[in-house]
């Protein structure tokens, strides 16, 4: 999988309320996404909500993820509805990983991602190969390939998607015909 996009960066400590504010969690509750999206990042940059766009990549100094798994949820798909690619990050919680990737978002651990890029800087990765290129400065950097099945996880929307895609494929198959 590859993906170009321009970077928000943000600092350390990026919890999912820093994302959709827990202020919102009716929104969340509601799985109302684009009213969390409308509120995506706004407690950072009240320009946040109306600068990103599709193809927008977040990068993330240390523990991306922090905070209440209630609040996962809203803030990974406000994410997504407001167009933002994949999350990376110096490290990233497992729970918060775990659950972006299980609703279609890769939330990435990438120690030094934050170093290497600055605030709108456009970069792209091929994330099967491990390879990041930032197109403002020239820089790469090389990194730990992400798992195939992550990548055809987020592909597929979600792990839901995924598991019934593959259900549906195995199902298709030709099987032996029963006698009797």
């Amino acid at each position: 999988m590859k993906i170009e996009g321009r970077v928000w960066k943000l600092g350390n400590d990026i919890g999912a309320t820093d994302l959709v504010s827990a202020s919102y969690d009716n929104l969340g509750m509601a799985h109302d996404w684009e009213g969390c999206a409308r509120h995506f990042l706004e407690t950072i940059s009240s320009d946040f909500p109306s600068e990103i766009r599709q193809g927008d990549i977040l990068v993330a100094g240390e523990n991306l993820g922090i905070g209440h798994a209630h609040y996962y949820t809203a803030a990974i798909m406000g994410a997504r509805t407001a167009g933002i690619t994949a999350l990376f990050a110096d490290s990233v919680g497992a729970l918060f990983k775990r659950a972006a990737i299980d609703l279609g978002l890769l939330a990435w651990p990438l120690p030094g991602i934050s170093s290497m890029v600055g605030n709108r800087d456009r970069i792209e990765m091929d994330l099967a190969a491990g390879h990041v290129r930032n197109l403002t400065t020239g820089s790469d950097a090389r990194f730990k390939p992400v798992a195939g099945i992550v990548l055809d996880i987020v592909a597929a929307g979600g792990s839901t998607n995924w598991a019934l895609d593959r259900i549906a494929r195995d199902s298709r198959e030709d099987l032996p015909a029963i006698s009797g």
